[in-house]
């Protein structure tokens, strides 16, 4: 994980070598990564039939109905509200706010990527038809794949994680725990809730880390409006001076 992080960000550890350990990176090579994430996610869509799941998904089901507690539910059950748009989008300004805060660039990227994870996903819904989970006395919903909780959760992670490491503020270990411990988490709790099949958990993963690359490879190197203003400010000052 960590050296998928590296071919992804560059070496680049700091706000002041960012763009040019970015610059050594081909653009291109995120870009094909991504691309091959979104025809993964799209061959698995074209494997699922309407009228049932994969074998897996029922031994995945059944598993989790055998040997995970009741309270577990309960446990995870706020991150119901954090897998909404309203939930992980608003994460996302929150986190590119700090980093305008600190002066260092990604926080476009983030934002871009938490909206292309609701955006996107509710478009792949209105083309691949699958019905979720049946549970008792709750009426049947034909949106399940792929996962839109796991879809945002991993875009925002995998996006924050190569920002942050390419700015040097978490280390690899740490970039590489956000970016695959938040979709995981995620991912899980949609299985447990009863809410998705496996694979529809893996449809998430495959199109929130294609996301978050594009988002990245594109943007990550943006600032915003705000750091812009308050550079130019800087200058207009020490000018002055």
């Amino acid at each position: 994980m960590r050296a998928w992080l590296s071919a992804c960000m560059g070496r680049g550890v700091n706000s002041t070598n960012a763009d040019s350990s970015r610059a050594k990176v081909p653009r291109a090579t995120p870009l094909i990564l991504a691309a091959g994430l979104a025809g993964g996610m799209a061959m698995v869509a074209r494997s699922i039939g309407i009228d049932g799941p994969f074998a897996v998904d029922h031994a995945v089901r059944g598993q989790v109905h055998r040997c995970v507690p009741q309270r577990t539910r309960a446990v995870l059950a706020p991150l119901f509200i954090v897998g909404l748009p309203g939930g992980y989008i608003t994460i996302a300004y929150g986190a590119a706010w700090w980093l305008r805060r600190r002066g260092r660039a990604g926080g476009p990227a983030i934002v871009t990527s938490a909206w292309l994870g609701w955006l996107v996903h509710r478009g792949v819904k209105l083309v691949y038809r699958r019905e979720r989970p049946r549970i008792p006395r709750v009426r049947r919903r034909m949106d399940s794949y792929p996962s839109g909780h796991t879809t945002g959760a991993t875009a925002l992670a995998v996006t924050t994680a190569l920002v942050l490491r390419r700015n040097g503020l978490v280390s690899p270990a740490s970039a590489a725990a956000i970016a695959v411990g938040a979709p995981l988490v995620m991912g899980a709790y949609r299985v447990i809730d009863d809410e998705h099949w496996a694979t529809d958990v893996l449809g998430g993963w495959l199109l929130g880390s294609s996301i978050a690359l594009v988002s990245d490879a594109v943007l990550g190197s943006a600032r915003g409006p705000a750091i812009r203003r308050g550079r130019r400010t800087a200058a207009g000052r020490a000018a002055r001076a």
